[in-house]
């Protein structure tokens, strides 16, 4: 009988430390269909701008994207760049090595992904920066009561 009960516990204890030891680190990041539409929009401009080499989607960088527009949606934060450096914090915690880091805002009531970007590539204070120098890239997307959306880019290079 005592081997039955070390046998059990031992399959028990088991069994416990797989369910609970297998747990990602990170949650699971969703992106919204507009978010990967506005990547594939910023790819496409860079890409006739000449700019070639890796420009990828980073979910690291569309989570903390997506969390400072939410910010901005709920009012907590202003359609600036105030407060970002927290997000851009938790990116350096996560990623190494990454450098050039930049974001862009937007409010816009157009939920069309070529009217977002083209709105940062016809000022000539966001052009350049949609140009620069990077090969991550994470967007986020939320909306007020209003339908208003509130769009984050931020963008940086690491090197391989």
């Amino acid at each position: 009988m005592n081997r039955s009960m070390w046998v059990i516990t031992t399959i028990f204890a088991f069994l416990l430390l797989i369910i609970t030891g297998c747990g990602d680190d990170e949650p699971f990041v969703t992106t919204k269909l507009i978010e990967s539409q506005i990547y594939g929009e910023i790819k496409t401009y860079r890409e006739a701008a000449g700019k070639t080499g890796p420009f990828v989607q980073q979910f690291i960088m569309v989570k903390e994207a997506q969390l400072f527009s939410a910010k901005m949606a709920a009012g907590v934060n202003d359609v600036d760049t105030t407060g970002i450096a927290v997000h851009w914090d938790i990116i350096d915690d996560k990623l190494w090595g990454g450098y050039n880091q930049v974001t862009l805002v937007q409010s816009t009531p157009d939920v069309n992904p070529a009217g977002i970007v083209q709105a940062w590539a016809e000022n000539p204070l966001t052009n350049p920066v949609l140009l620069g120098d990077y090969t991550q890239c994470g967007v986020g997307v939320e909306y007020d009561n209003d339908q208003v959306a509130y769009v984050t880019v931020m963008m940086m290079k690491v090197d391989s």
